[in-house]
């Protein structure tokens, strides 16, 4: 037996919370998952996972086997890693982590002209809204909104960040535009839904300090690429990222409302922010096709121009 792709195929098995899900993702039947895992906790005389009709669940001897495969994955990438990095290489899988919207508008044009300058580079871009831990998914590379707190991380902030109320031309003639966060009551409103619980409370700067509103939402969706969408066909009005609005603003496809009130998630309190980030794991030895990557976002990022916005301070 393999140890190390029976490790990959354990700990993958583990992420997807399913034998049928992970052989779906490695392309193997059901079957083949199960006879592989099966014969791992067999060649160890210990059980691993206890399986049901729905779920799976660790063992506590699957849980220390799961980390210490963790453990044991990443020491062979640094040591594949140092030995291609050593011969100038730029080849091989690279895993690649953003939200949604932003995935599919920045990343993924450019991962196509990355794979076209380095054709032997396999990518892979895993598209979520919610926070992807690197580690435990084998990811090299995430680009996120606000800085992050894991101390096992390097991160570059790649641009200034904030979020606008945006809505189309048409369904603000149809509705009438905002003066005022409060005829937001006034409006059908698009929100995104993080971890099951809808982003329904808005923040504003007023003269009398930060306030915040309770938002109905018309509209709410997981996605923010479909919250995006629904304001393009004149839906209502939404709650996003300036990143994930620039060209569309750019083109007139949406106009920002309500810009002197900084609108935001979050409280400014936190002191989270909504800047862009780029976080990788803090290795000795990085393969090339990473470092390369890595170059290609900063470029990237310096060079892209954000729309021009009414006075606003930048959270």
């Amino acid at each position: 037996m393999n140890i190390l792709k029976d490790m990959e195929l354990f700990v993958r098995v583990v992420h997807c919370d399913g034998l049928a899900a992970a052989g779906r993702e490695l392309g193997m039947t059901p079957s083949s998952v199960t006879i592989r895992i099966k014969n791992l906790e067999e060649h160890y005389q210990v059980k691993l996972l206890t399986r049901t009709t729905r779920s799976i669940s660790l063992t506590d001897s699957g849980r220390e086997f799961y980390q210490d495969s963790l453990r044991m994955l990443d020491e062979v990438n640094q040591v594949e890693s140092k030995l291609i990095t050593s011969q100038n290489v730029i080849s091989g899988p690279l895993r690649i982590t953003a939200t949604s919207d932003f995935g599919r508008q920045h990343i993924a044009p450019l991962i196509e002209k990355f794979v076209i300058k380095h054709p032997d580079v396999q990518p892979f871009l895993n598209i979520n809204d919610s926070i992807t831990d690197l580690a435990e998914n084998n990811i090299d590379i995430a680009v996120r909104y606000g800085a992050p707190t894991h101390t096992q991380l390097i991160t570059h902030k790649l641009g200034d960040g904030y979020r606008v109320l945006c809505a189309s031309p048409e369904y603000l003639a149809k509705a009438g535009v905002p003066k005022t966060p409060d005829e937001l009551a006034d409006h059908a409103c698009l929100t995104m839904v993080h971890v099951r619980t809808p982003r329904s409370t808005w923040y504003f700067d007023t003269a009398k300090g930060e306030r915040s509103i309770s938002i109905e939402p018309a509209r709410s969706c997981d996605d923010g690429a479909m919250v995006r969408q629904w304001a393009l066909e004149g839906a209502g009005i939404a709650l996003k990222s300036v990143w994930d609005v620039a060209n569309d603003l750019k083109s007139k496809k949406l106009v920002t409302v309500l810009d002197d009130f900084n609108p935001d998630y979050q409280s400014k309190k936190l002191g989270i922010g909504s800047d862009l980030y780029l976080a990788y794991a803090d290795r000795k030895y990085l393969p090339n096709r990473t470092i390369e990557f890595i170059k290609e976002l900063k470029n990237y990022f310096s060079e892209f121009t954000l729309p021009t916005m009414s006075v606003r301070e930048h959270r």
